[in-house]
């Protein structure tokens, strides 16, 4: 009996690792990846920092060579997006070309900007997902141009420190008190605020863009919610993203926020499997997107071991993220919860090097750390330990 024909959707990270895991494993069959993006697969984490400083060229973020996917036997196609699926004949529709049939299909096309209707149709509005869109935002980041990010997430921030590094003039948007509340607590939101007024970053919290027009100079206006305007050379719209499931909604897959699978990437049909930014697990606690990288790329390993029909690796995802901005390696894993209270354990926040814990009823659910890589990865493992006795002591009532 043959090996299975493999088709994957999708063009980010998951695809290709998913991609990569398959032949790992010893498979011999057909690999396809269908990707909507006209470029190879590359990684986004650079695209708001080096890439977008155009301190990296192309073929520096590529995820794999052309000879790479030759010598895996990868058929990488691009400018293929798929527009509809068949599960019962098993086959996917690509926009403007002929069915592809498959044998085990996954779904791994990613996540994109979330628009926001503010903006939208605006010229000199900008999002950040994709490679083409740094290199358009790179184009007017210059020195004295002034540019409003709207969301004081990861992204935004990093985006506001590229722009500060080019010489522009950078108002954050946020609709929260401060940036990265939910994300990380008062007292890291606040450090981090600092850090980035002290290198000439302006903030307008708690307020949100009502409205978009001309400025009189040419450039945008923005409205915020208090009444004030805002008026800039270009606005980047940093406010989440969003997953495009109307298709495999229609096909009959369950969906959420995201293509819904269990830990191990199956759907609810036979033999589609989802990996990557895309999906939501079912766990216990309810729906849970992948989230960050480190998740995707955990997501792609075990997706390839079940559709295959192996047991999926038992790979703990703790949550964990980085980001480098202002000069300041940020790494965190874990959770921050709503109440919980921030601690240093190691080096000085003042000093710009620290690693604190955060504490949820007097255990440990979170850490968070700022150029101090090795503290951070000792208090990483306390954190998985603690996650894993945690994830057991579950499984066992």
């Amino acid at each position: 009996m043959s090996d299975p024909r493999i088709v994957i959707v999708g063009g980010g990270l998951a695809a290709v690792r998913t991609a990569q895991s398959v032949r790992d494993l010893g498979h011999r069959g057909e690999v396809r990846i269908l990707s909507a993006e006209t470029e190879p697969p590359y990684d986004r984490p650079p695209l708001s920092k080096e890439y977008l400083l155009d301190a990296l060229p192309d073929d520096a973020i590529r995820l794999l060579g052309p000879s790479d996917y030759r010598a895996l036997g990868i058929e990488l196609e691009l400018g293929r997006p798929v527009i509809a699926l068949d599960t019962v004949a098993h086959t996917v529709a690509v926009a403007g070309g002929p069915v592809v049939p498959y044998d085990r299909l996954v779904i791994a096309t990613g996540a994109q900007a979330r628009p926001l209707d503010a903006v939208t149709g605006r010229t000199a509005a900008f999002a950040l997902r994709t490679a083409a869109d740094a290199r358009r935002l790179a184009a007017v980041l210059r020195d004295g141009r002034r540019i409003a990010v709207i969301g004081g997430g990861f992204i935004g921030l990093e985006v506001a420190a590229t722009a500060r590094a080019r010489g522009c003039a950078v108002t954050v948007i946020e609709a929260q008190p401060a940036p990265l509340l939910g994300a990380v607590g008062p007292l890291v939101a606040d450090w981090l605020q600092a850090r980035h007024r002290a290198h000439g970053v302006e903030f307008r919290c708690g307020v949100t863009v009502a409205a978009a027009g001309a400025a009189p100079d040419g450039g945008e206006r923005l409205r915020l919610s208090d009444g004030s305007v805002l008026d800039a050379d270009a606005v980047v719209v940093g406010v989440g993203v969003v997953r495009d499931v109307g298709w495999l909604a229609e096909a009959g897959l369950e969906v959420a926020d995201g293509l819904v699978c269990d830990l191990a990437g199956r759907t609810d049909a036979p033999d589609v499997f989802g990996a990557g930014d895309v999906v939501c697990h079912r766990t216990e606690h309810g729906l849970v997107p992948v989230g960050h990288w480190t998740a995707a790329g955990n997501s792609a390993r075990r997706a390839a071991h079940t559709l295959l029909g192996l047991p999926a690796p038992n790979l703990l995802d703790d949550g964990f993220f980085w980001s480098d901005q202002l000069g300041l390696r940020l790494q965190f894993a874990g959770r921050a919860d709503a109440g919980s209270e921030f601690v240093v354990v190691a080096g000085d926040m003042a000093a710009d090097s620290f690693v604190g814990h955060f504490l949820a009823e007097g255990r440990v659910s979170g850490v968070f750390a700022v150029n101090n890589p090795r503290q951070f990865l000792r208090s990483r493992k306390e954190l998985r330990a603690a996650q894993e006795s945690t994830t057991v002591r579950e499984v066992l009532r």
